[in-house]
């Protein structure tokens, strides 16, 4: 049970308020560090098993469901639907309850829901529809998780550390994302998807397990101070659309997700189905991906130093852009190794974006409303993934297969359009002292 203490104003009779701030000095020094060493492992358990999921499960379906196309987009909509409906609610109300309560819950759900599928694979009993309704209870949990780590690193990691905090856990979370997808390929050719889906939900519960150890004191926003949800929201939602940077970052980064979003929904089809490769094969593949899209974060400081931030931003995404186009001649008549080298370039701007982006986004919005701007982000971005699998699925079953990967590949192609007429491409990253 956590327990809700505020030190900065004493209660009525502040006698106890002493001992309080005493125990907090004595304990701080050593509990504090410890605290903030176990949620970053266990959130990082909890994000690398989300993005790890995001391609077992198809690949569930696909070997165990002999699923195509129009199946793997079914399960990709459905699992970032719910942060398109819940984004902005659950984010405002995460903000006046404990958090750590949640994320418990959230993980102990998702562990739950995951250990059906394995049972049912090995049973014989696995159907899809099974498998949409794990997917989507899925995303809901992981709609509370993510949300409420948003809100419950200020009470873990106040004052000075909360960058430095903040800097881990986008270090993680940026790596899950690229490097998640193929290492899910590598472990279901080895081990079979429904069992990385068995070792996923261990991986939940002992998430919840070092949450459940933490000491840190929660600080939800009181009572007093609150307003109706729905202005909060909207508050947030218009700052967005009348700020010209960040309608850009959304601009850009949507085109980003629909089409990684058609990729990772159509890939696993052509290549297991059409191509013959096995998981394994296409893990590699997903995994030369991974790799530049380490390379495109991790050189990002460097490259806009040299260039300039919006400048590099544009000028490497014209770079890249004709490599998209490797991606539906994928085997036909690109060979496989030309195109992972296609694809590791691709995932190089992806990388290098996401660093730079959400700087530009933190530089051009007020303290007061970056949480709100970061739930409006979220959701607006979970649409787009929605989108993206969805009318892969759709186009894949009307056009064919390799013309709806060519769609997927054209939005990745065309993500510097947005960028060429905006103020972003003048911008500069800005320095600690200016910055948040």
């Amino acid at each position: 049970m956590i327990v809700n203490e505020t030190t900065e104003t004493a209660p009525t009779g502040a006698a106890p308020t002493a001992p309080v701030k005493e125990a907090t000095r004595a304990a701080g020094p050593e509990a504090a560090p410890r605290d903030r060493l176990r949620y970053l492992t266990a959130s990082g358990v909890a994000v690398w098993g989300a993005q790890i999921g995001q391609m077992a499960v198809p690949l569930t379906a696909v070997t165990a469901l002999h699923a195509g196309a129009s199946g793997t987009s079914l399960l990709r909509t459905a699992l970032t639907a719910p942060f398109v409906v819940l984004g902005l609610p659950v984010g405002a109300w995460l903000d006046r309850v404990r958090r750590r309560p949640v994320m418990i819950g959230a993980d102990l759900v998702r562990a739950a829901v995951l250990l059906t599928v394995p049972l049912a694979a090995w049973t014989g009993h696995l159907t899809m529809a099974q498998l949409v309704a794990v997917v989507l209870v899925q995303g809901v949990a992981t709609v509370f998780f993510d949300l409420a780590t948003q809100s419950f690193v200020k009470d873990l990691a106040p004052g000075a550390r909360l960058a430095h905090t903040n800097a881990r856990l986008a270090t993680i979370t940026q790596t899950a994302l690229i490097a998640g997808p193929p290492l899910a390929g590598w472990a279901a050719g080895l081990l079979s998807a429904p069992t990385v889906l068995l070792f996923m939900a261990g991986g939940y519960l002992w998430s919840a397990g070092w949450l459940s150890t933490l000491s840190v004191r929660e600080h939800p926003a009181g009572g007093a101070a609150r307003r109706p949800l729905v202005r909060e929201i909207a508050e947030g939602v218009a700052f967005v659309a009348r700020q010209p940077v960040l309608r850009t970052v959304v601009l850009a980064g949507s085109l980003v997700n629909i089409g990684i979003a058609g990729v990772m929904t159509l890939l696993p089809v052509l290549a297991l189905t059409r191509l013959g490769w096995s998981q394994g094969h296409l893990g590699t593949f997903l995994g030369a991906g991974g790799l530049g899209g380490l390379a495109g974060a991790a050189s990002a400081v460097r490259l806009t130093a040299r260039f300039g931030a919006g400048r590099a931003v544009l000028l490497l995404g014209v770079a890249v852009a004709p490599l998209a186009v490797t991606l539906p001649l994928l085997g036909r008549p690109v060979p496989g190794p030309v195109a992972a080298l296609g694809w590791a370039l691709v995932m190089l701007k992806v990388g290098f974006d996401a660093v730079v982006m959400t700087t530009f986004r933190q530089q051009v919005t007020p303290p007061g409303l970056l949480a709100r701007v970061n739930g409006t982000m979220r959701v607006l971005f979970s649409g787009a993934v929605a989108l993206g699998a969805a009318s892969a699925g759709a186009l894949a079953a009307a056009v064919g297969l390799r013309w709806a990967l060519a769609g997927s590949a054209a939005c990745l192609a065309c993500v510097w359009i947005p960028i060429a007429f905006s103020p972003l491409r003048r911008m500069t990253v800005l320095t600690t002292e200016k910055g948040f």
